[in-house]
């Protein structure tokens, strides 16, 4: 990741000995890798809801196909033809022209019938 070799690790260490000081050195190691420790629990976490996020979103995916399947299936068979059992007779169509006595009583009020 960052490449870094033993000869790189054995200048820095130097460079902070004598920059630091031998005395300061344990501390500032015990805060660097609190630090570290840190960062890498916070790269943890978000990674973890990244993932959960990538897993939620097939699961959606997945629901929102299963959802449209259901709903195709719902679709046909409301367009399905459902006959009747061969033991009913259909029932009688609606005749759209108003009864006979509806026109008469209307004729006698004076008020046009209502066809409908």
């Amino acid at each position: 990741m960052l490449d870094i070799g033993w000869t790189e690790m054995l200048v820095i260490a130097v460079i902070a000995i004598v920059v630091i000081g031998p005395r300061d050195l344990p501390k500032m190691l015990k805060t660097v890798g609190g630090w570290v420790r840190k960062a890498r629990a916070t790269v943890r976490e978000l990674q973890t809801g990244i993932e959960d996020m990538a897993r939620e979103a097939e699961l959606d995916e997945v629901k929102k196909s299963v959802e449209s399947a259901t709903r195709v299936d719902n679709w046909l068979d409301d367009k399905a033809v459902v006959k009747p059992p061969a033991s009913q007779s259909p029932p009688a169509a609606a005749s759209p022209q108003p009864s006979a006595t509806a026109t008469a009583a209307a004729a006698e009020s004076g008020k046009p019938a209502k066809l409908w």
